[in-house]
């Protein structure tokens, strides 16, 4: 049976170099030496953290020249998020770093879901892991953040470091999540993970910084790993921002990747579930989603 792993991410930038030194410093990515992922381009691979090594999906920082970068509710690839046991550490270090806060609400860096941006505008969200099973771990965790207190670790990856992040999931912004998911669900085997999702209300609008928005959506497990992460966050937003466009040389994220046995089965796979092959290479094939949302597929 053929084997499909989501393996990579994509952000175009002005300074490539200075971003992806950026996401080094800032939230712990750590150099790669394969940069197979960029097909001889130019450009810096970084793996993200959380993970072991040999294991951690890439992110590949590459020049653009046009366009802009999405905001937090834009029709496309939107913002990856970070898991942390230390939002206000993370918080801090990004800040540190030349990055900036975009959630409204006062005091972010003390809540439990912060939205923040890195030097060029991209969307990155920091929470920490919400209860998922409902253990007194879990639940201690999440109350010791709301009152302020430091959590005594991230019980997902046991990681102890002083606001040590893990890559968990990219958002994808669409007019109909139902739809989306079932693309992904069928064209790469994703599966639905955790509760449906229903945002709105006051606090939810400050943590997203849109006034009046209502967000709901469903995340899809990727695969190729356990459970919980990393995942696709595919949303619906009541007030949908522009269109951003997927282009190799657009700025923000630009497209993901996956890893496979074998390309041209998983391209069928695309195209069975309604997307699209768009250029075949001689080690890669680029296929869009139900929204045209690129896709590699190595």
């Amino acid at each position: 049976m053929e084997k499909t792993k989501f393996s990579y991410v994509q952000i175009g930038a002005k300074d490539y170099k200075a971003l992806a030194d950026f996401y080094a410093k800032a939230l712990g990515f750590v150099y790669c030496e394969d940069n197979s992922w960029l097909g001889g381009k130019e450009g810096i691979c970084l793996k993200a953290p959380g993970f072991a090594v040999e294991d951690a999906p890439v992110f590949g920082f590459v020049p653009a020249v046009k366009g802009n970068i999405a905001k937090i509710n834009d029709v496309g690839f939107a913002h990856t998020c970070y898991e942390t046991n230390d939002v206000k550490a993370a918080v801090k270090n990004l800040l540190k770093h030349g990055g900036s806060i975009h959630s409204t609400m006062g005091k972010p860096e003390i809540h439990p879901c912060v939205y923040c941006k890195d030097p060029e505008g991209n969307v990155v969200e920091f929470h920490i892991p919400f209860p998922s099973q409902k253990t007194f771990g879990e639940i201690a965790n999440t109350a010791s953040c709301l009152l302020g207190l430091k959590p005594e670790k991230n019980w997902r990856n046991n990681d102890n470091a002083t606001g040590a992040v893990k890559f968990i999931h990219v958002n994808i912004i669409c007019p109909d999540w139902e739809k989306l998911c079932g693309f992904y669900r069928e064209a790469f085997d994703c599966v639905n993970v955790g509760s449906q999702k229903d945002h709105q209300g006051g606090y939810k609008e400050k943590v997203i910084g849109v006034a009046g928005v209502h967000v709901v959506g469903q995340h899809v497990l990727l695969p190729g790993f356990a459970k919980d992460y990393p995942t696709l966050e595919i949303f619906t937003y009541s007030i949908p921002g522009r269109d951003f466009a997927c282009a190799e040389n657009e700025l923000g994220i630009n497209c993901i990747g996956f890893a496979c046995d074998d390309k041209e089965v998983a391209a069928k796979k695309v195209v069975a579930a309604g997307g699209t092959i768009n250029e075949k290479g001689e080690d890669y094939i680029l296929v869009g989603d139900m929204q045209n949302g690129r896709i590699i597929l190595r």
